[in-house]
């Protein structure tokens, strides 16, 4: 059984352009500890991208890009 590797950025695109900035800490929290991948819908964010690439775990390390 192979472990999760731990995210170092992941990228979000917003998908309501009128949507508040607050929005993007609900984001973090709801992801924080969990594992995702490129694909993945939160809230009102697809996630685009994860470095490294494939199902990661999403740490307080994690740097997140939001577009």
């Amino acid at each position: 059984m192979s472990s999760v590797p731990e995210c170092d950025s992941i990228t979000l695109r917003n998908r309501k352009s009128l949507a508040p900035p607050f929005h993007q800490h609900i984001a973090k929290g709801k992801l924080m500890n969990r594992t995702c991948r490129a694909g993945d819908k939160i809230i009102i964010y697809d996630v685009v991208a994860t470095e490294p690439d494939g199902e990661v775990l999403v740490t307080r390390a994690t740097r997140f890009q939001f577009e």
